[in-house]
């Protein structure tokens, strides 16, 4: 098995940590960790540290390899790839129960890089105490191949909303799968300008087509940052009783 190999540059200086208690999570049965074996998860106990992270923070690098692997708990993350002018641009919105730096378990660098859009807290694991407290078995294995496959096709969903036509339409496709994201109808929405630079247009058509999709009754604002997602009626559904 590829040992994980050092980061090309110094990664962030990590905020302070805690010891964090599995059994009271709510995150835990969207999580990496939450999907191993009891076992497992005994022997990682002393090793998963939760930490706080701030707007603008920077939780994964693209074309580093990671040396922890983290699980978002809370907040909002945007993920980001660089394109050919050596900017990184948005690509996806990620949430709770989101993996990070699960591909240097096997020694690669991580594909997209990923900003904190708000405040928020993840719980983390040195690569190296998984080998050292022997849990990367088969079954470790199928639960990281599982949260890849996972994140493949999450990213194929946020391709295939760009490819919307119609900016409302494309707004509202972004906060039902952000809100799937956060395993949740009701959403802190992102900053106007996050979400204008993932949909590649401005702060005041954001604004514009919110308050469109209000008067049609496809979000319920409760405040200017909270709102539910209505939830789209399957084929045939009556609807809901006022």
């Amino acid at each position: 098995m590829k040992q994980p190999n050092a980061p090309t540059h110094a990664a962030p200086v990590p905020p302070p940590r805690c010891r964090t208690r599995c059994g009271h999570c709510a995150t835990l049965s969207v999580c990496l960790i939450g999907g191993l074996p009891d076992a497992s998860r005994e022997l990682l106990a002393s090793c998963i540290e939760e930490s706080a992270f701030g707007k603008g923070d920077a939780l994964q690098i693209e074309g580093v390899v990671a040396q922890r692997i983290s699980i978002i708990k809370v907040g909002a993350v945007m993920a980001t790839r660089q394109g050919e002018d050596g900017q990184a641009h948005p690509v996806a919105l990620l949430g709770r129960g989101k993996t990070l730096g699960h591909y240097a378990v096997y020694g690669h660098q991580e594909q997209i890089g990923a900003l904190a859009l708000t405040t928020g807290r993840v719980c983390s694991v040195d690569v190296p105490d998984f080998y050292r407290l022997g849990v990367v078995d088969r079954q470790f294995h199928a639960c990281i191949q599982t949260h890849l496959v996972d994140s493949h096709g999450q990213l194929a969903d946020w391709s295939r909303v760009m490819r919307i036509k119609g900016l409302q339409q494309k707004l509202l496709a972004t906060l039902q799968l952000y809100a799937r994201e956060q395993r949740s109808q009701a959403i802190r929405l992102p900053s106007h300008v996050a979400l204008a630079a993932l949909l590649s247009t401005t702060r005041e058509t954001i604004a514009r087509s919110l308050r469109q999709l209000e008067a049609a009754g496809r979000i319920l604002r409760h405040d200017r940052w909270h709102c539910e997602v209505v939830r789209p009626r399957a084929a045939g559904e009556a609807p809901a009783s006022p």
